[in-house]
């Protein structure tokens, strides 16, 4: 009986098993019903995410072409235009701005030839006028009208074009309106949320996009500016550069020609007294008195005014050749070889005698044969330049002192020249703008403040070397000047 029992188990068994299976199949058809209720949702919100990618995607592109085309707004407003009508499902899709009178079509799209004429006709119209774009303008404020029709919003445009629902976003910069944004379409009913923030970013990036325009406009107008502006401050500062190079040349002059008086007044002082010795000698001729002694002493001051004349006339012809060495050198600007040495004593001999009421001792000291194949002008400037300076800054007052100008070689490719003074000295701060253009201590006694920077620009450029300046209060001041025997030719004068 048990086995048939234990038999009969499994027959049991067997059929709660299968009222097992059923109880546990049940439950699929819910999961069934609840995937089919699930999958619209699923849909949806892929689309959702679509649709929002492309909003990305079309904000993303608008900035990007601010980006390249800063002041191409027409290019910027006609995409805006393209991707809100397309974005917004919408059968009309414009953008305006506002001059604070008047409000002025400037983009649109899919508007069809009826409709264009309509807006030519309707704008610019008035901001005080009661269409939809000027209230929104007016009133900064976002206008939305799911229907038209039923609002009273009709125009010309709605005519010719059928639209029923309409959005305009008003384009606001600092609080003020400076256009709107507005999409129209056919459907009577308000725009979804997500299109109304669409088309309030298109709005941001228009007003981005025209404060671009107008930043970039104006620094290019502000450049042009101050090109121009700097322009005109090269041509003055060439005009002071020359005027500082024929104040220079001036006192060179002034020099040479005192120094050209004495042999010459020497000259005539002797040619003078040889005169009178002369008519008295014939005087004596011609009474009959000649004695050989008197011959003889005539003969003897005959050779002393000669030799005398030839001396200080031989004085004044090396005195006219240096200063027509040095003239020459000013004005020519090719390079030729020349002893630095030479062109030194040259240059401190032309402004020795200019300077003596400035009680100033220039004493040189030159290494010989120093071969320079360089600009022997523009080296007697920075001389020239530097001996002015120390002669008004160095020694103010009248005080008694003294420059010395040395030159040695530097290996054999370079020259050094020192240029000291025992004056003054300068300031930490004057130091630091010692070669700034323009800038001076002594501009309220005539001074241009432009001495210094032609020296540094025609040692650095035309010399091809550098200049270092050591000083400080009451110590002096020293210029280290370091030149290349050879001027590069990256330097030859324009």
């Amino acid at each position: 009986m048990g086995k048939h029992s234990r038999a009969g188990g499994p027959s049991k068994s067997g059929s709660r098993t299968a009222k097992t299976k059923k109880r546990r199949s049940a439950p699929k058809a819910p999961r069934a019903f609840v995937s089919r209720r699930t999958k619209p949702g699923a849909t949806q919100l892929a689309l959702e995410l679509q649709e929002a990618r492309e909003r990305q995607a079309a904000t993303a592109e608008v900035l990007s072409l601010i980006s390249d085309a800063p002041t191409d707004l027409p290019r910027v407003f006609d995409r805006i235009v393209r991707n809100a009508a397309r974005l917004c499902q919408s059968v009309l899709s414009a953008v305006y701005r506002s001059d604070g009178e008047r409000v002025h079509l400037v983009a649109y799209d899919q508007f069809s030839p009826e409709s264009i004429a309509a807006v030519q006709t309707a704008y610019p119209a008035p901001i005080t006028s009661g269409n939809l774009i000027s209230v929104a303008v007016r009133e900064r404020r976002v206008v939305h009208e799911p229907d038209v029709l039923v609002s009273g919003g009709y125009s010309e445009l709605q005519r010719t074009s059928g639209y029923r629902s309409i959005l305009v976003i008003p384009m606001l910069r600092d609080e003020v309106a400076i256009g709107a944004i507005a999409v129209m379409r056919l459907v009577p009913q308000l725009f979804p949320k997500a299109q109304v923030e669409l088309l309030k970013t298109f709005a941001g990036q228009a007003v981005i996009a025209i404060e671009n325009a107008r930043l970039f406009t104006e620094v290019q107008e502000r450049t042009r500016q101050l090109s121009q502006s700097l322009d005109e401050l090269r041509a003055a500062q060439d005009g002071l550069l020359q005027t500082e190079k024929l104040a220079a040349l001036g006192r060179l002059v002034a020099g040479v020609a005192h120094e050209i008086n004495t042999p010459v007044g020497t000259s005539l002082t002797v040619a003078s007294a040889f005169a009178n010795k002369a008519n008295r000698f014939e005087a004596d001729v011609a009474r009959g008195d000649l004695r050989r002694s008197t011959l003889n002493e005539f003969i003897a001051a005959s050779r002393e005014a000669a030799s005398q004349i030839i001396i200080n006339l031989n004085h004044a012809v090396d005195l006219i050749q240096s200063f027509k060495q040095v003239a020459a050198d000013r004005n020519v600007s090719d390079r030729r070889r020349f002893d630095l040495g030479e062109v030194t004593e040259q240059v401190v001999k032309g402004l020795r005698s200019g300077l003596r009421s400035e009680n100033l001792l220039v004493r040189v000291e030159c290494e010989p044969n120093l071969a320079m194949n360089s600009y022997a002008g523009p080296y007697g400037q920075v001389l020239t330049n530097l001996v002015i300076n120390s002669a008004v800054h160095a020694f103010p007052d009248g005080v008694r002192g003294s420059v010395h100008i040395a030159a040695q070689a530097l290996g054999k490719d370079k020259v050094e020249v020192l240029f000291s003074d025992d004056g003054c000295g300068m300031t930490a701060d004057v130091r630091r703008q010692a070669f700034d253009p323009f800038f001076t201590t002594r501009r309220d006694q005539g001074s241009t403040g432009l001495g210094l920077h032609i020296v540094h620009n025609i040692v650095t450029s035309r010399l091809g070397g550098r200049i270092k300046l050591e000083t400080e209060p009451g110590g002096g001041t020293t210029f280290r000047i370091i030149v290349p025997r050879e001027a590069p030719p990256e330097f030859v004068a324009k």
